[in-house]
């Protein structure tokens, strides 16, 4: 007698007989990294960046502003609300200029657009030129010239500064100054239409030169003829020629008056000796 197996037994035995998928360690780990999209494309995942940290800009300084070699900070410890000046010296002043500087006695003075005063050493020195509304900078080649100066070099920014038993308002600057084969050392000052530059040589009188830059006052007496001065000088150079000799002679007598402490006398010098030719508004 056969016997059949159960229906149960068989439906075991067949399923045991299929091959099972194995499943891979790849795709056991592997962990969806994009998504799908609507057309079925793979989209690689989103991503962000963040940007570079820029540093803070550093903001410019005077401070930090390059300055030529050489150079010392003097001119404005030295006359900033220091009126001890020279007070019986020489009166220096030029064409133009509103303000006078006096040196000592013993120094050496040439007149003339620039005024010059040197030490009987030579080794120490003072310049005065005057300067309109161009200002002082376009002055300042022709009046270092003059005290034998060249290829200047001056700190900036200048520094504000007051100057004088006047309290007067200045820019003033250091700076070096080549002279002959060697460098000195060089200092300037600005303050009502008149520009003083100072420089000395090692072991030079550097104190008879601040002394003369704190001596400063407005111009006085014969020094207010600058003007009138360098209008005559002017006319000269525009006269007619039977009149050029006129206005020569007549500004050496202006040179002379502004001597005169007395400008009513002074003036009526000058007029004398125009002897009816044109004569400048600033000498009436």
């Amino acid at each position: 007698m056969k016997v059949r197996p159960s229906a149960w037994l068989m439906a075991v035995l067949l399923l045991s007989g299929c091959p099972q998928k194995e499943t891979t360690e790849e795709e056991a780990t592997e962990k969806p990294t994009s998504e799908k999209t609507a057309a079925g494309t793979t989209a690689p995942a989103p991503t962000t960046t963040t940007a570079p940290t820029q540093p803070a800009p550093t903001a410019a300084t005077t401070e930090t502003a390059a300055k030529p070699a050489g150079i010392e900070p003097k001119v404005k410890s030295e006359v900033d609300n220091k009126p001890d000046g020279i007070t019986n010296g020489n009166a220096l002043t030029a064409s133009n200029a509103k303000a006078s500087i006096q040196s000592p006695k013993e120094w050496a003075v040439t007149k003339g657009d620039t005024t010059v005063a040197k030490s009987a050493d030579d080794k120490a020195r003072v310049a005065v030129a005057g300067f309109g509304a161009e200002g002082p900078d376009q002055r300042m080649a022709a009046a270092a010239q003059a005290a034998g100066l060249t290829n200047c070099q001056w700190s900036t920014p200048p520094e504000q500064a007051t100057v004088g038993k006047e309290k007067l308002p200045a820019t003033v600057a250091d700076g070096i100054c080549t002279r002959g084969a060697g460098q000195v050392k060089a200092a300037m000052m600005a303050s009502e239409q008149t520009l003083v530059i100072g420089s000395w040589d090692e072991g030079g009188d550097q104190a008879s030169v601040f002394n003369a830059f704190r001596s400063i006052t407005k111009a006085k007496g014969g020094d207010g003829l600058a003007a009138c001065c360098a209008a005559i000088r002017q006319n000269a150079k525009s006269a007619p020629p039977q009149q050029a000799g006129l206005y020569i002679m007549a500004a050496g007598a202006c040179e002379n008056a502004r001597k005169n402490p007395d400008t009513a006398k002074a003036l009526a010098a000058v007029r004398s000796a125009l002897a009816g030719a044109n004569v400048p508004g600033s000498c009436r």
